[in-house]
């Protein structure tokens, strides 16, 4: 028996020993790969100029009509627990809290209400905001745009903020996208042109929204003017092929617009009271704005051709 367990053992120590050879590894052979799992990317935290979310806000106060309508095109009206005086559009949102405006901010009744977040385009008071958020709403500023570009930023960022980072460029094309179509159209629609917006000949250059807005359409002639007020002379020297006028402006226009040659040949477009307050403040209901001066160019040009 001892003989046998001897045998055993010795044909189990072979073994062991083969095995163990096996499995020396060379110090030349190469190493398997290590498998990484992505991280998975997550709709928070987003950041916003100086802003971090880790969430969603739940609720929102906006003392900006151009907020509150990029805030309800992307889908997020239901959150909205306060708007200021002058939000009109949709028309559902005027049976929000009145929360006063930027310039004098109903600070008791904002407080009341209590969103989590309050967002405006215009600067608020620092006494205002301070005592805003001491009763827990973040206060958020956020500059008004002075390009289509930017328009297009503000979208992308009420996007993030609302529905985190991952889907926000998809919304704002969304959203953008009537804009984006009618500017599309709008290109090269006209020739050199000049938006007149006041009796004093104030004219808008690229460094405004209406300028850069306009510039969709042809050449602003008045596009790298440093001082936005223009003379007589100055305006007869840049001579545009076309004039954009407000409509109170085209009623009565001064002297020096009615001696230009695109007035008395009626090249005139004429803007009224909706597409100064989409301008005023832009979204992408200007979408409707476009296609009325494209229908202005075009009986205008139809009435050339006649003419002819």
């Amino acid at each position: 028996m001892y003989k046998k367990f001897t045998r055993s053992a010795a044909a189990f120590l072979a073994a062991l020993f083969l095995l163990c050879g096996c499995a020396e590894v060379s110090e030349s052979a190469p190493l398997p790969p290590i498998t990484e799992t992505a991280a998975e990317e997550r709709p928070y935290p987003v950041t916003v100029g100086s802003f971090i979310f880790n969430e969603q806000p739940h609720t929102v106060g906006s003392l900006s009509p151009a907020i509150t309508e990029m805030i309800c095109e992307l889908g997020y009206s239901d959150i909205i627990t306060g708007r200021s005086s002058y939000c009109s559009y949709p028309e559902e949102i005027t049976k929000k809290t009145d929360l006063g405006s930027s310039a004098n901010p109903d600070a008791d009744a904002i407080i009341a209400s209590a969103p989590q977040l309050l967002i405006s385009q215009s600067p608020i008071a620092k006494k205002d905001i301070v005592s805003i958020e001491n009763a827990g709403t973040r206060v958020m500023i956020i500059p008004a745009p002075t390009s289509i570009e930017e328009l297009y930023s503000c979208y992308i960022d009420m996007a993030a903020v609302f529905g985190g980072k991952i889907s926000c460029t998809e919304a704002a094309d969304a959203a953008m996208k009537p804009l984006t179509d009618a500017l599309r159209k709008a290109e090269n629609s006209i020739g050199s042109f000049i938006y007149i917006m006041s009796d004093d000949l104030a004219a808008a250059s690229d460094h405004t929204f209406a300028g850069n807005f306009f510039s969709c359409f042809g050449t602003n002639a008045a596009a790298g003017t440093e001082d936005m007020v223009l003379t007589p002379e100055e305006l007869a020297e840049l001579d545009p092929e076309w004039l954009i006028l407000p409509h109170d402006l085209a009623e009565e226009p001064p002297e020096a617009v009615t001696a230009l040659d695109a007035y008395l040949n009626g090249r005139v477009i004429i803007l009224d009271k909706n597409d100064l307050e989409r301008i005023e403040r832009p979204t992408s209901r200007l979408s409707g704005t476009v296609l009325d001066i494209l229908e202005q160019i075009e009986d205008i040009n139809n009435g050339s051709d006649e003419a002819e």
